[in-house]
């Protein structure tokens, strides 16, 4: 039986939204799809709980995520670099607050095994089992474990490759740094792992080549953990989407990192049926590949920022953007998929309530479209 999924951008959200406006039932009517999902970038608020950074905390109250549930929202990803904000209690507060307002939480848990497992949304067309990972950059501690509570991690790691002269010039700073002794201490009493192949040039490893590049690829451990929960999820009958956020940007910031759509194509070969990209503030294309989607960013749903102005003046389009309802047949393959361009959610400037997101007028609308899907996307009819 054919099944809708509507995503949207990601969703960093302090309180509750006003979603009163004729706009925003707008919004809320394209998102009234079989399962509607999207990324929340926040924590819920608790006592007994203590910053875990000394900048840019993004704390909601629980009445902001039933504000989403509200809007028409079934579940939303959570592994990613401000669900940790809090630490553990928040983690346990976002769970309990979503669960609460009935919304399905991927992506963070108590323990590995919670924050790995999909959120399972069913509706009467069929069900959606969705993960969340995070791609990094982020410091291990965030990452669940067998015993701490935290986010299900798929990190990505860069290999540099140089030419000899270049490897044989960094091999020396290292030496004369000590770098290299230092570290074969710490791995003699297994503090730290030693380095295969290659050098450990200031946290990067470099290995020798023809040329200067880079090559990236998954932590061998997360992704088998990954790929083991696409198939048990499809082998239970559910259609697959992988959300997979990460902050290892280029320097345009709306273009695609060729890796990521690399990711985005081999976790599709092991059996998701979409891709949802968040972690860069703006939209970047979709593309296709057998018949599944790659959306590798969608930019804002809801933009709760302190810094509006900052993006403002750099003119970094922060706020526009698009919710996307995919339509799937029974193989799993898209075959619609249907855009609508909206104008960003904002921060709350008087004493009301923030703004819900509402459709863009018609010539913003158009140059986002042509943004979200250029020719050659291989967007279906």
């Amino acid at each position: 039986m054919p099944i809708s999924i509507a995503v949207t951008g990601q969703i960093l959200l302090h309180e509750p939204l006003d979603a009163t406006s004729v706009g925003a039932e707008a919004v809320r009517a394209f998102l009234a799809a079989d399962v509607a999902v999207a990324n929340l970038e926040a924590t819920v608020e608790t006592a007994g709980s203590w910053p875990t950074k000394t900048k840019t905390l993004h704390l909601a109250s629980a009445a902001a995520l039933a504000s989403l549930r509200e809007l028409g929202f079934h579940g939303l990803a959570h592994a990613n670099n401000h669900a940790f904000d809090l630490g553990p209690p928040g983690i346990a507060a976002t769970r309990r607050a979503a669960m609460a307002c009935g919304l399905a939480l991927a992506g963070s848990g108590d323990t590995i095994d919670a924050a790995a497992a999909p959120a399972i949304m069913a509706s009467p067309a069929g069900s959606l089992a969705l993960f969340s990972v995070d791609l990094g950059p982020q410091p291990d501690i965030v990452y669940a474990a067998p015993d701490r509570a935290g986010i299900a991690p798929l990190r990505m790691h860069r290999t540099v490759t140089v030419a000899p002269a270049d490897f044989h010039r960094l091999q020396q700073i290292i030496e004369a740094l000590g770098d290299d002794r230092r570290a074969a201490a710490r791995s003699a009493v297994g503090y730290q792992s030693q380095t295969d192949s290659g050098l450990d040039v200031f946290g990067t490893k470099v290995r020798q080549g023809h040329a200067t590049g880079a090559d990236w690829a998954p932590n061998a451990a997360d992704l088998e953990r990954l790929l083991g929960g696409i198939k048990s999820a499809r082998l239970a009958g559910h259609l697959v989407g992988i959300a997979l956020h990460n902050h290892h940007w280029d320097t345009d910031w709306t273009e695609t990192p060729a890796w990521l759509t690399d990711l985005g194509r081999r976790l599709i070969d092991e059996g998701a049926n979409f891709i949802l990209g968040t972690g860069a503030p703006v939209m970047q294309p979709v593309t296709f590949y057998r018949e599944r989607p790659i959306i590798a960013g969608l930019g804002n749903f809801v933009f709760h920022t302190r810094r509006p102005l900052t993006y403002d003046a750099r003119g970094v389009d922060v706020w526009r953007s698009a919710a996307i309802r995919m339509h799937f047949d029974d193989t799993g393959s898209c075959t619609r998929l249907d855009a609508l361009p909206i104008a960003v959610g904002k921060p709350a400037l008087t004493d009301g309530k923030p703004e819900a997101p509402v459709p863009l007028g018609s010539a913003d609308a158009d140059k986002i479209l042509k943004r979200l899907l250029p020719e050659g996307s291989g967007r279906p009819d």
